[in-house]
């Protein structure tokens, strides 16, 4: 306690000091004290700004942010491909989009937790008629870990498994 009662006294003179010194410049100097002063601002606070948008990648990795970015950016090349795709084969769905996304809710349940529901994962691909609603169901499957409808497929399922799985698919047209 004792050593900021010194301290303060000396910056008490040292701001009375440069206030006297301020006020007995002339005009022009007093804006050309001004100037340095904002110019001295102005480049604290562009460093500022150069460090911390250095940082902001490093920032969204560490939060994940940047991650979630590219997943959503290639999610989204997937969908437009799978729209094409859709175009493409002629075949109209003969599911709707509600039911995709509930046939695709529950293949991301059947695989989303440690031990595959090979089961369920069946039964939802033997709902799909043509290779329309497999294309509507990938869609709307997206990439939630990364990877899409097939590759999650692959990945979840062993060899036997997916021999089984690509059997149900033949049968509408779908070869994976």
């Amino acid at each position: 306690m004792l050593g900021i009662l010194p301290q303060a006294a000396v910056v008490k003179t040292v701001t009375e000091t440069g206030a006297k010194k301020y006020k007995s410049l002339d005009k022009n100097q007093k804006m050309a004290v001004n100037i340095g002063g904002l110019a001295l601002f102005a480049g604290v606070l562009f460093m500022g700004y150069k460090m911390y948008s250095g940082m902001k990648d490093t920032i969204s990795w560490f939060t994940g942010a940047k991650s979630e970015e590219e997943r959503k950016a290639a999610e989204t090349k997937v969908k437009s491909q799978i729209d094409q795709e859709i175009n493409k084969v002629g075949i109209t769905p003969t599911i709707g989009i509600a039911t995709a996304k509930g046939i695709a809710q529950a293949l991301l349940d059947a695989m989303e937790y440690p031990g595959t529901y090979e089961e369920q994962i069946y039964s939802n691909l033997s709902v799909l008629k043509n290779s329309a609603d497999w294309l509507l169901v990938g869609r709307e499957y997206g990439m939630p870990r990364k990877r899409t409808l097939v590759a999650e497929l692959y990945n979840e399922l062993d060899n036997k498994e997916m021999i089984k799985a690509k059997a149900i698919l033949s049968k509408i047209g779908v070869t994976i």
